[in-house]
């Protein structure tokens, strides 16, 4: 289970909305039910860290602590 990738898939959600949570789904490829169900690999976690950050125009690391 992606526990790092939902997490983002929340904050995201709760910071950019229903927009935000679409944006980071094209933009990685990878939607909220198909996170769920992939391991957290250290890229994968990268790039929707990096998606994440450019939808909601901060860095989102101090959010994930």
């Amino acid at each position: 289970m992606g526990k790092k990738l939902v997490r983002i898939y929340q904050l995201v959600e709760e910071m950019g909305g229903l927009p935000g949570r679409m944006k980071l789904a094209q933009t990685t490829g990878i939607t909220q039910q198909q996170a769920r169900e992939m391991k957290d690999w250290a890229e994968t976690v990268k790039r929707f860290k990096k998606a994440a950050a450019e939808s909601l125009a901060r860095d989102i690391n101090e959010l994930l602590r």
